[in-house]
C-alpha cells in the first residue's frame, strides 16, 4: 500500500473536510506506520500568500517550499532505511505522510508556474510511495457550494476569480480542467474522485479505502 497521500482539489471539492476526516479516520489510526505527517494547505501552499498579496511571489518561492518538505519526507525515510533494524518490524516504524494541496496545486492556481517546474517533485514523491488523489465537482454543484457561504470574507476571497458567480465558478472549471490534465503527466498512482453528488462521509470512506493503508492483525 502506499506510503503517503496528496490530497488535491479546486475550492469547493470538499477537499478540507475530506483531509480532516482522512486525519481523523480509523485506519490512519490503526496503520502499522507509529509516525503520521499531516500537513494542511497552510504549510503546503497558503503560507505563500503574504508574498502573493505583495506581488512578491516567484515560481522559486513555490519550489523552495516543495522542496523543503519533500526533503524532510526523504531524510526520515533515507535514516528509517539504514537504521539496522530487523525488516520483520519495519512496518511499525516507518512513517505515513497526508499532505492536502500540494505541486499540482502550486501549477494550476499560479499563471507563473508550469508543469516542468515541478515534475522532479512528482518524481520525488513517487520515489516516496505517494498516491495522488484529485477530488472534483461539476458546475452546478460548485456553485452551491461556493455560494451557500455567507460568511463576508469568504465571499470577498470569491471576487478574485470573477464578479458574479458565473464567472467565479468558470474560472475554478478551467482550473479543475488543467487538474486532470496534470494528473495524466504524473508518474504517481491516482485516484479521481468526482465529489457531486457524495456526502463527505462517502468521499472519504472511498479513499480509505483506496489509498490508506491496510491494517493486518497477527
Amino acid at each position: 500500500m502506499y506510503q503517503g497521500l496528496i490530497l488535491e482539489g479546486i475550492s469547493g471539492t470538499g477537499k478540507t473536510s475530506v483531509f480532516e476526516a482522512l486525519a481523523t479516520h480509523t485506519k490512519m489510526k490503526l496503520i502499522p506506520a507509529k509516525s503520521r505527517l499531516v500537513l494542511s494547505e497552510h504549510h503546503t501552499q497558503r503560507i505563500l500568500e503574504l508574498e502573493e498579496k505583495k506581488g512578491l511571489l516567484t515560481p522559486q518561492h513555490h519550489l523552495a517550499l516543495m522542496d523543503h518538505l519533500v526533503t524532510f519526507v526523504e531524510i526520515l525515510n533515507n535514516r528509517t532505511c539504514h537504521r539496522g533494524w530487523d525488516s520483520d518490524h519495519v512496518q511499525e516504524h516507518d512513517l505515513f505522510y497526508l499532505f492536502e494541496r500540494f505541486h499540482l496545486t502550486h501549477v494550476f492556481r499560479f499563471a507563473h508556474m508550469s508543469w516542468p517546474q515541478v515534475a522532479s517533485i512528482d518524481d520525488r514523491l513517487n520515489a516516496l510511495g505517494a498516491m495522488l488523489c484529485l477530488l472534483t465537482v461539476n458546475a452546478e454543484n460548485l456553485e452551491k457550494r461556493l455560494f451557500s457561504r455567507k460568511n463576508k470574507c469568504w465571499l470577498n476571497y470569491l471576487k478574485q476569480y470573477g464578479n458574479t458567480p458565473a464567472e467565479v465558478v468558470e474560472t475554478l472549471m478551467l482550473r479543475q480542467e488543467l487538474a486532470l490534465k496534470l494528473t495524466e503527466r504524473s508518474s504517481l498512482p491516482v485516484l479521481i474522485v468526482d465529489t457531486s453528488d457524495n456526502s463527505i462521509e462517502q468521499v472519504t470512506e472511498l479513499i480509505a479505502a483506496e489509498c490508506l493503508p491496510s491494517v493486518q492483525f497477527n
